[in-house]
């Protein structure tokens, strides 16, 4: 392996690092491939496949070093599981080429490699790792990601990689082309779509109490959570249809003890949605033992109603017991659904709730423990792309932040700043209308692996046909 392949890729490490860790040069992710394809043309598998998990080890590193802030061990193990995944990539897209000399699959050859690993990975606890580069540019192009969610964004990155590293090697004009067309695409990608209201307007208030996430402060301060939860609702409730409260561990079992909060539902005439442990059994622990990652929503003439997290994190355990059913919940008429923690890190969620008829997104999270990381970005952008994908308003909301309103075209209408106690105030509106992400699903991985296994089969058979006449002669 030379010295000028090694430098390429490590040029396409200082390209995918920069993207990742500071989102204003995001866009770099559009030519940080680009590298490291050139030094993989026509290289031997076993230098192409340790290529790329050279790239990767750098590059998902990046991405999830958030993860040491919870615990090295989880970190490690989603390392381990990560950093093939760009390997596998290389070699793939090394075979395709080698076997196909045609310039479509020259071209197409990275992205459909690209997409067939993903989807495999998708089977694995590491499943929306693919699209993970798209994250931060996938808000860019509501009109895209609304019909091939995320997955359709990364795809064209590494089109956009693929063509440059084709101009730079071959230098021919079909490559120069490709990207008029691609650039075309991507402008019409970002073209906006109107929304219509079905019910009226809801008035929102998010509630960012910036409470620390330790247990032990809240041992100590049980008494301050409660009486802030309350003084918020006595003052602001008149003025807001529904209050929302961030994911946070109460130190009071608010399910089974649900008279103080209805109460105030009742005497303000508002509603309350908030998120935290309650134990599985009645009158167990609330910070350990098995435990339900629970959103309430207490209505002035309603019983309280009950989501329980479906999708835990991760390599994690915490006694955290799943749910078995998205049943939206109710307010003034209209159904919402709530994502959990790190539920809204996950299309399928998103479109489970559409599915389930769902007029609005609710995303409470407690990133406490990774202030100072991007997690909280993280968090963000992807709600970002599940309002885009469902054409819903998605509000979010945490402890720290961020907090925020998000349209159904993946603007942020209104957010909070980190490390700041704030009542977030906006108005939305629940809406119907399905997407074609919404209804056909995130099919765009599975048909594009089913056309690498196609291109497989091909080569095999071909070269197989091709020794069997040979031998005739």
């Amino acid at each position: 392996m030379g010295y000028r392949k090694l430098a390429l890729s490590f040029a396409s490490i200082i390209l995918l690092v920069l993207s990742v860790l500071i989102p204003p040069l995001s866009f770099l992710i559009w030519i940080a491939f680009a590298p490291l394809l050139i030094a993989v043309e026509k290289e031997k598998a076993v230098k192409t496949f340790l290529l790329g998990l050279w790239v990767g080890t750098f590059f998902s590193s990046a991405l999830l070093y958030w993860i040491t802030r919870y615990e090295l061990r989880i970190f490690l193990n989603i390392i381990a599981l990560a950093i093939p995944f760009f390997g596998f990539f290389a070699l793939l897209t090394r075979w395709l080429k080698c076997r196909y000399d045609h310039n479509l699959v020259n071209v197409f050859a990275p992205p459909l490699a690209w997409s067939t690993v993903s989807f495999f990975y998708s089977l694995t606890p590491v499943n929306i790792l693919g699209d993970q580069i798209a994250m931060f540019q996938a808000p860019l192009f509501p009109s895209l990601v609304r019909i091939t969610g995320s997955s359709g964004i990364a795809f064209l990155i590494l089109t956009a990689n693929s063509l440059l590293a084709v101009l730079f090697i071959e230098k021919k004009k079909h490559a120069l082309n490709g990207l008029f067309l691609l650039l075309v695409l991507l402008a019409l990608g970002t073209l906006n779509t109107n929304f219509f209201s079905t019910s009226f307007p809801i008035r929102v208030a998010l509630i960012q109490h910036n409470f620390p996430i330790a247990s032990e402060w809240r041992d100590l301060h049980q008494k301050e959570i409660l009486d802030t939860y309350e003084r918020v609702i006595r003052e602001i409730g008149e003025t807001a249809d529904l209050i929302v409260f961030p994911q946070y561990g109460l130190p009071k079992d608010v399910l089974r003890e649900p008279e103080w909060l209805e109460r105030l539902a009742r005497f303000k005439n508002t509603s309350i949605l908030l998120s935290t442990y309650v134990p599985k059994i009645p009158g167990g622990r609330l910070t350990e033992g098995e435990r339900f990652d629970t959103a309430l929503l207490f209505s002035p003439a309603e019983p309280v109603q009950e989501y329980r997290a479906i999708t835990p994190p991760p390599f994690r355990r915490i006694g955290q017991v799943p749910g078995n059913e998205r049943k939206p919940l109710l307010i003034k008429g209209n159904k919402i659904g709530v994502m959990l923690c790190y539920e809204d890190a996950h299309p399928k969620e998103g479109r489970a709730w559409i599915q389930n008829k769902a007029e609005l997104l609710f995303a409470l999270s407690n990133p406490g423990h990774f202030l100072g990381t991007l997690l909280p970005h993280y968090h963000l952008l992807h709600d970002r792309i599940r309002a885009i994908e469902t054409g819903r308003f998605v509000v979010r909301v945490s402890p720290n932040g961020f907090s925020a309103v998000i349209n159904p075209n993946g603007k942020v209408v209104i957010q909070s700043k980190l490390n700041e106690a704030r009542i977030v105030r906006e108005t939305i509106y629940p809406t119907s209308y399905e997407t074609p992400f919404t209804r056909i699903g995130p099919i765009l991985t599975p048909a594009l692996s089913c056309l690498t296994l196609v291109l497989l089969m091909g080569s095999y058979v071909r070269d197989s046909m091709k020794r069997l006449a040979r031998n005739r002669r």
